[in-house]
Formats: C-alpha cells, structure tokens, sequence
C-alpha cells in the first residue's frame, strides 16, 4: 500500500518531571527528555503507518535548522520515503514542547508549547502554494497512491487532495476544527474525514453529504461513524484499567483503522459498507488497546506481537528498519528474536552503515 501524505509535522520534544520530595512540592523537580523525535498527526500517521509495512511518503517543506534535520532524519528512520520532503532556507519547522507532571495534589497535568527555532513563539510552517508547487507537485507525480493523507486544509493540500481523489486516491481528512470555508472545502474533496467530538461538536453538517464516511472520537465514551449519511454507529470504548495515558492514540487509531481497510481490500469509499466501517474500527480499539496497555508508548511485547506475524507474513526491508526503529526505542526490544531477526534481515537485504551500526 502507498500512502501521500502533508499537513501537520512536528519536533516533539517530550518531557517528564518527578518530584523528589512529592508533588505537594511539586516546584521541585527533576525533569527529563524522554523522546524528541518527529510528530504532529500527518508525521505520526506516516511513521506508524510505515510499521504496518506501507509505502509512506510525507511532503513538507522543513528549514536547514538542527530541528528541520532531524526531523528529516527521524522521518527516515521510521522508515519512510523522503524523496518528497526538503530542508532549505525558506522552509518551515515547527517545534513542539511537551510537559508532563503532577499538580499539588497528584493529578497528572501537562503542559503544550509550540515555537520554532532560534526561540520563536510562534510555529512556522511551510505550505505547498496552490498557484504553482501544488499544481507542480501532481504534475510531476508519476503513481497514484491507495490514500492521500491531509490534516491541514491549505489551499495548496486541497487541490492536491481534489486531483489526487479524482485519480481514484482515497482522500483521508484529519481536521482540528470545522467550521471555517477552507475545512468545508477539504471535506468535499475528501472520502473519509475523522475528527475529535472535544474540538467538533456541532455535527448536523453530516446530514448533507451522502458520499463520505465521518468518525467521531469521543474520548472514553468510544467512537462513532456514519457512513453516507445513514445515521450514527456509536462503537463503545474498549475498557482498560492499565493505561498510564493516551497521548498519540488518535493517531494510532487512523492508522491501524486504515491499515485495516488495507487488509479488507476496502480503500475505496465504494467498497466500504457499515459492516466493513465496524469491524475496520473495532480492530482498531483493540490493537490501540494493546498498544497502549502498559503504558503511554508501545512496549517491546506489544510491537512483538503486532509486527511479527506481519513480517513473518510479508517481509520487507523497510518493514525491518521500522520494527528495528520502533524495538529499539522500548524497554527491553533490543532483546527479542524479532529484533535480532529483523536486523540481519535488513543487513543480509540493504547492508548499511546504519544496520551495522546497531549490529
């Protein structure tokens, strides 16, 4: 499966304080980085949907900046296609500082500032201009993806999005809020929009379209869909009392949700039937449930369990970089069989510096 995708992407930097002398003090702490990698949605989807195995190429334009770079880098290390993305003077990085502790009384509390480099406020992104880089962008493109991914409704990633459809791409949009011309605009030129019931509650827009699937998170109430217009489909949440938290489950969920469309042969608004939606769905809750079982990352036994049948099914050198990217990154995955197994093969297939490196 290939999959384009733009919009959104980040540098994440994730921190986490502790408080030695507990969080009735809480203005004493020590505070570590625990990842500083790519992220935003449309970042997110690209890396996770390259574990499932898919073709997954981001476009962005990024600036030269050590942040620019190494999201480049981390793109790239989750085993994505770069061939689309650059770093120049006039691009755009966007930094994203996250901060988890506890307030004075125990409760977890987080923090979110963006920025961008040489100590900005304010985020800087580069889009595709729709009078001449998107329109360049289609013209030059020599495939078809399975999906176009966008979660930013630029008029630039429209006209991508319109072209791309009308080429028989599955348009899929991720959109923070609905209620402005350009959001309405994307969602005709799309198949499958998803958004949070938190940021959209207004849904009586639904009604008027009769060619569409819609998904509502809804938080711990679980989710609902409606496809073409037919009324909603509430899916309870699945129950699990293990979570630490849920940061990046969103994304999770359209991914493996599409990864299961994928699997279903169904990535094609014609093709899905609520039955289809249902199941696609459900297995997403599940997998997500697993996942993030243990804790707000996924554990070395969970990437074991979901990937290896995957790659034992279907292996891939790019699905080895990205099993070998993600086990090295959790607790105790440089141990498995799946990662000594999924390293020679990447070794034997593509030797590399990278590869022999790690070996």
């Amino acid at each position: 499966m290939k999959i384009i995708g733009t919009g959104i992407f980040n540098w994440d930097s994730i921190f986490v304080r502790e408080y030695p002398q507990g969080p009735q003090r809480n203005r004493i702490f020590d505070e570590k980085l625990v990842v500083q990698e790519v992220g935003g949605t449309c970042g997110n989807v690209m890396c996770m949907l390259a574990h499932f195995g898919w073709e997954t190429f981001p476009v962005t334009n990024l600036d030269r900046s050590e942040e620019g770079l190494g999201m480049t880098q981390s793109l790239k290390d989750y085993g994505c296609d770069c061939r689309f993305v650059t770093n120049t003077d006039k691009g755009g990085t966007t930094i994203l500082t996250i901060r988890h502790g506890l307030d004075e009384n125990g409760n977890k509390k987080m923090s979110v500032r963006q920025g961008s480099p040489g100590g900005s406020r304010f985020p800087r992104r580069c889009h595709l201009r729709l009078r001449d880089q998107a329109p360049a962008f289609i013209e030059a493109l020599d495939f078809v993806p399975d999906v176009f991914f966008f979660d930013d409704p630029a008029a630039g990633y429209r006209y991508m999005a319109r072209e791309l459809r009308e080429k028989g791409a599955l348009v899929y949009f991720e959109p923070s809020a609905i209620k402005e011309k350009a959001d309405f605009e994307s969602i005709a030129a799309s198949d499958i929009i998803k958004f949070s019931g938190e940021n959209v509650q207004d849904v009586t827009f639904v009604k008027d379209y009769r060619d569409k699937l819609f998904i509502q998170t809804l938080g711990s109430d679980g989710l609902r869909f409606n496809l073409r217009g037919e009324g909603w489909v509430n899916l309870p949440p699945v129950e699990n009392e293990n979570v630490v938290d849920w940061d990046g489950a969103g994304d999770w969920t359209t991914s493996t949700f599409l990864n299961a469309l994928a699997e279903a042969d169904a990535l094609s608004i014609k093709r899905l039937t609520a039955e289809v939606v249902k199941e696609a769905l459900e297995k997403a809750q599940t997998e997500v449930n697993a996942i993030f079982s243990q804790s707000g990352v996924a554990s070395s036994d969970n990437l074991v369990n979901i990937y290896g049948p995957k790659f034992e099914a279907a292996p891939s050198v790019e699905l080895a970089k990205s099993i070998v990217s993600q086990l090295a990154k959790a607790e105790g995955g440089m141990e498995t069989d799946l990662f000594v197994t999924t390293l020679a093969y990447w070794y034997e297939n593509e030797p590399s510096a990278s590869a022999a490196e790690t070996l």
